[in-house]
């Protein structure tokens, strides 16, 4: 990965990153509240000789920094916090108030810093400075000369004696650092990791650099524009449609296939999205529901179950009784009709390769909606018969793999993939226009105003095989 892939992980998933930064300031914040405030109070000793020419002076400073090392082990010994214990009638053993009491000698110096750590500021300075004054006594008797003459080495207390005005801990500042830090790492951490082991399609990018196919479409969630009537929901289809007429060097295809590799990726909503623009533009277009294995137009969108495409294909009804029409008219559906006992046989006969070339001279256009590629054959077969195949990617759910097995399966029938269609994402920059409506005052002369778009009159009926097809008189409800 390099460094843009690392920027992508972090944009695709900036709100799982988010969510890591804001538990790790709220950990952090939990744990400056919860935990004991403890101070830390300091006394400072100073160690010297008691030479008094310069030469031995000079010498005595070397000695005393070499031993001065010695020294801050020897302050939190028995010896020195058993006179501690006494002095302040603490009730506590040297060992635990040893755990208190730290000592360190600053690099190239002869001072030595007590540090004595308790919940009491006050109590923690009066045992700094206890330790301090026990410990010059100490050391006097460890470090004395013979009978009558100075020690060699003397301590004297230098600092100390104020109690610490604020905690040591916890420090709120490093802690909610450590948080931001520490949420930022598992964040971006865990988005890189979950970048580099995700196999889905989640964009045009990824389905041009990952399957070499141009994206024709970008349709979004059912749920992204609910009213079928305005811009957000048509829109993006009609873009679709756009595309589609440059896709081939011949303008608009004949028919075309709508194909997936697995199920649930959107590929019947394609269907009846690009059928319903085509036909916006005055084409006369018949939508064919060859999916024999799960039918759904007719149960989800309000129309006849059957007869329809099994019944034609075995001859049990001819084809203008099996068509239906819907949105006002403009388009001509035939759903699957009556469940037959071998789907794949009457897909891949040449009946079906019949009726599609029958319905592309009868009409403008034909959208064929299809099972899925992977689990059965039947689209492969019908790849073969229309002219071009829209390939449909759910966004987030279409794995590579499969991707590259279905378009595998497409070139092994020699189907004309035209381009993608990704379905499943988000209807974002699209406008909310409307058309007035048919009780709103006109405007007032010579102010600027969007034109009234009337409905355009009923398409007539589409022969189909020799016969007109006739209006059911039922409209096709929408559905979300």
């Amino acid at each position: 990965m390099d460094f843009r892939d690392y920027v992508e992980a972090v944009r695709r998933r900036w709100r799982f990153v988010t969510v890591c930064v804001l538990l790790g300031l709220a950990v952090a914040a939990l744990a400056t509240a919860l935990l004991p405030r403890t101070y830390t109070a300091t006394a400072q000793l100073f160690i010297a000789t008691s030479d008094a020419s310069s030469d031995d002076a000079y010498q005595g400073g070397l000695f005393t920094q070499q031993r001065v090392k010695s020294y801050t082990r020897v302050v939190t010994s028995p010896a020195v916090l058993d006179g501690v214990i006494s002095q302040l009638g603490l009730q506590t053993s040297p060992g635990r108030l040893a755990e208190k009491i730290s000592a360190q000698a600053p690099l190239d110096t002869t001072l030595v810093d007590i540090k004595v750590t308790d919940a009491s500021a006050t109590r923690a300075q009066t045992i700094a400075d206890a330790t301090a004054v026990q410990f010059t006594k100490y050391l006097g008797t460890i470090e004395g000369s013979t009978a009558g003459a100075p020690p060699l080495v003397k301590a004297s207390v230098v600092g100390g004696n104020e109690p610490p005005s604020t905690p040591s801990s916890p420090r709120p500042s490093v802690n909610i650092a450590l948080g931001l830090l520490g949420g930022l790492a598992v964040g971006v951490g865990g988005a890189v990791l979950r970048h580099s082991m995700d196999t889905t399609l989640r964009s045009a990018d990824d389905i041009g650099a990952r399957l070499g196919l141009a994206t024709l479409g970008v349709l979004p969630s059912p749920k992204a524009g609910r009213r079928y009537g305005g811009t957000r929901r048509t829109e993006p289809p009609d873009q679709l449609r756009t595309r589609l007429r440059f896709a081939t060097e011949n303008g608009f295809p004949k028919s075309v296939l709508i194909a997936g590799p697995s199920p649930g990726e959107g590929r019947t909503r394609t269907a009846v999205d690009l059928a319903t623009s085509v036909a916006r533009t005055g084409r006369r277009v018949v939508l064919l529901e060859a999916d024999l294995r799960r039918p759904c137009l007719a149960a989800e969108w309000g129309l006849r179950a059957a007869p329809g495409l099994a019944d034609v294909l075995t001859a049990q009804k001819p084809l203008r009784e099996a068509v239906q029409t819907w949105d006002e008219g403009r388009i001509q559906v035939l759903t699957s009709g009556s469940a037959p006992a071998d789907p794949g046989a009457l897909i891949s006969s040449k009946d079906m390769a019949q009726l599609v070339r029958a319905l592309e001279s009868d009409t403008d256009f034909v959208v064929i909606d299809s099972p899925p590629l992977l689990p059965f054959a039947d689209g492969a077969a019908l790849a073969s018969v229309a002219e071009g195949v829209l390939f449909v990617v759910r966004a987030g759910r279409t794995r590579h793999g499969d991707a590259r097995r279905a378009l595998n399966t497409l070139a092994a029938v020699r189907a004309d993939v035209l381009g993608a269609v990704l379905t499943g994402t988000r209807a974002e920059g699209l406008t909310e226009w409307q058309p007035p409506r048919a009780d709103q005052e006109p405007p007032a002369q010579g102010t600027a105003h969007t034109p009234r778009h009337e409905p355009s009159p009923k398409s007539p009926a589409v022969p189909v095989s020799g016969g007109a097809v006739r209006a059911t008189g039922r409209t096709l409800r929408h559905h979300d």
